[in-house]
């Protein structure tokens, strides 16, 4: 049975797979005969493809597509995967990605994937999870929405709810919303990594609004230019992740939540490293 598109984010896995089960129905199946059918004249375009040493062109995907027989939504998908693998900047690879997401066949089967991405791209998701669990929550959207800064939509805290009740989350207990541990993030790689930057750039955004948001008594805002060594920068990055595990043990102290709070660390070079050998 040939591979269902509609189950893979990377085009090129599918290409593998589907090679190994055409090469399986019929073992004359060749590499020539699949570079042939996806209209190319090179024998290992096949392998090119697979090793990521050649992007496949909107030709051989209308001519590999015609050869397999694909249907046209096939067809748009296997194009939109394509589009996806090659995009060059975060922007691109986000709109790719929601094409996908508006595929009923790949939301029948990927609905769980799309969950994860919808939780991981929205900087209010996890304030939602935090001020569901608040003791004063009184069940009703309006509460959450009285709170959250900047202001969001009713709607969106009720599709907040469901999503971190659908991805085990948070559950009721004594008609009360609880906090739960689970397991349930495990989306591939390449989409959390999409949406996981789309995440920071909102987050910092939020950061760089406070600034007019809020008085100085509400907010601390640090930054300071050092110079440092190569072994320099790893040492800042050991301290912060040694941080990082304090403060979140911390707040696994905090049984009584009466406001949620958003935490930024950032590290970056302004510079590039320094040539120490000098011009020649």
């Amino acid at each position: 049975m040939r591979p269902d598109i509609f189950t893979y984010l990377d085009y090129r896995h599918y290409l593998a797979d589907l090679y190994s089960t055409l090469k399986t129905e019929d073992p004359s199946f060749s590499l020539r005969a699949f570079a042939k059918a996806a209209g190319s004249t090179s024998p290992n375009f096949f392998q090119l493809i697979r090793d990521r040493k050649l992007n496949i062109g909107p030709a051989n995907i209308v001519a590999l597509s015609r050869s397999l027989d694909l249907s046209k939504k096939e067809e748009e998908y296997f194009e939109t995967i394509a589009a996806f693998d090659h995009a060059k900047t975060h922007e691109e690879k986000d709109r790719h990605f929601h094409r996908m997401l508006v595929s009923r066949e790949y939301r029948s089967i990927k609905q769980l994937e799309k969950e994860q991405y919808v939780y991981f791209s929205h900087w209010y998701i996890p304030v939602i999870r935090e001020l569901v669990t608040c003791p004063g929550f009184t069940g009703v959207p309006g509460w959450i929405a009285e709170r959250i800064i900047p202001p969001i939509s009713e709607s969106k805290i009720r599709k907040g709810i469901a999503l971190l009740e659908s991805l085990g989350m948070i559950k009721q207990e004594g008609g009360k919303w609880v906090p739960k541990v689970t397991s349930a993030i495990s989306t591939p790689s390449e989409v959390i990594s999409l949406a996981v930057v789309k995440y920071h750039k909102d987050v910092i955004a939020l950061a760089r609004e406070s600034i007019e948001r809020f008085g100085m008594n509400e907010r601390d805002l640090r930054s300071v230019t050092i110079g440092v060594s190569m072994g320099g920068f790893d040492e800042i990055k050991k301290r912060m992740e040694a941080f990082w595990k304090e403060l979140m043990a911390f707040a696994e102290t905090q049984k009584n939540v009466e406001q949620v709070l958003q935490v930024n660390m950032q590290v970056f070079p302004l510079t590039k490293p320094s040539d120490k050998e000098g011009p020649s």
